[in-house]
C-alpha cells in the first residue's frame, strides 16, 4: 500500500505519514484519556514511549525538573517518535522527515505566578515564560558569546523567533478540546509547530513537530516540504482525542464559570 501511495508522490507533493490508517495510541494521566493515531516509527534511533502508559500525573518521581528554572516547572516525557516525507520511488528517496514529542508539563507548586492553566490568560503567560526560558535563552547565550565567535551575529539572521505577546498564541479547537499553539523559527530555518492542552491547574500537555530536510535545504523552490508538514500538523490534530477526568472535568467548569461571571 506504501508503494502505490509512493507512486503518486513528487518533490512538490511528497508523502507523507498515514495518519488516519494508523493504530491508536492512547495514555491514561489519572482518569485524563489521551489518543491519536501514531504512525510507524520511521527516524534513526528507537521509538521511545514512557515506560507505562498509566500515570498518576500527581506523582513527583515521574518529571524531570527543567534545568536552570527547577522552580518553574517540569515535564514528563511520554513519547518520541518521527516520520519521514517520500519522493517517487523512481526520485530522490525520503527528502525530510519530522520529530514528534509530547511532554507532559507541571508546574511547580511554589511557582504563583499564575492562577491556573485551565484559565486561557494564563496559559498564555505560561507558554511565554516557557517561550523565553527555552529559545529565548539560547538567543541571549548566542549574543552574550558574540565576540568569541567567528562571524558576527546580527539578531535578525541568528536569533530565534517565538511568542512574546498573548497575540502571538492561537487558540484552536479540536475534537471539543482548546488548544493553544505557536510556531518557533529561525529566518531560514523550519518551524517547529507547538501545541498545548491544560488538563488540570497544574498540568499542560506539549505537543512538538520538529521538520528538517534530507539532503537539502529546507526551503528550496523545487520541493514543498513545509507544506506536506503543515498538512501532517493539521492532520494529526484533527485525530486526537482527549477526555478529561470527572474531578478534571469540574474544576474546568468550575474555572469557566469564575472566568465567564468576572468577565
Amino acid at each position: 500500500m506504501q508503494f502505490l501511495r509512493r507512486l503518486k508522490a513528487s518533490k512538490m507533493n511528497p508523502l507523507g505519514p498515514d495518519i488516519a490508517n494508523a493504530p491508536w495510541m492512547a495514555f491514561n494521566l489519572s482518569g485524563t484519556e489521551l489518543r491519536f493515531h501514531c504512525p510507524p516509527h520511521e527516524l534513526a534511533g528507537d521509538q521511545a514511549v514512557t515506560a507505562s502508559q498509566t500515570l498518576n500525573i500527581y506523582q513527583d518521581d515521574i518529571y524531570q525538573p527543567w534545568a536552570g528554572v527547577e522552580d518553574r516547572g517540569m515535564s514528563a516525557h511520554l513519547l518520541y517518535t518521527g516520520w519521514k516525507y517520500w519522493d517517487s520511488p523512481l526520485g530522490d528517496g525520503a527528502i525530510g522527515y519530522v520529530m514528534f514529542d509530547v511532554h507532559l508539563q507541571r508546574r511547580h507548586p511554589h511557582y504563583r505566578k499564575i492562577d491556573s492553566l485551565l484559565k486561557a490568560a494564563d496559559t498564555k503567560a505560561w507558554i511565554i515564560r516557557y517561550c523565553d526560558d527555552v529559545w529565548g535563552a539560547l538567543n541571549r547565550e548566542l549574543w552574550e558569546e558574540r565576540d568569541s565567535l567567528d562571524s558576527p551575529v546580527i539578531p535578525e539572521e541568528d536569533f530565534w523567533r517565538f511568542p512574546q505577546s498573548a497575540d502571538e498564541i492561537r487558540k484552536v479547537s479540536f475534537q471539543g478540546m482548546d488548544w493553544y499553539c505557536f510556531i518557533a523559527e529561525m529566518t531560514h530555518g523550519p518551524k517547529r509547530h507547538i501545541w498545548n492542552l491544560p488538563i488540570s491547574d497544574d498540568h499542560i500537555l506539549n505537543f512538538h513537530f520538529q521538520p528538517s530536510a534530507l539532503n537539502r535545504e529546507y526551503y528550496e523552490p523545487d520541493h514543498d516540504l513545509d507544506g506536506a508538514v503543515e498538512k501532517t500538523v493539521q492532520e494529526f490534530m484533527s485525530h486526537v482525542h482527549v477526555k478529561l477526568a470527572p474531578d478534571a472535568q469540574q474544576r474546568y467548569d468550575e474555572v469557566m464559570a469564575e472566568v465567564n461571571q468576572a468577565g
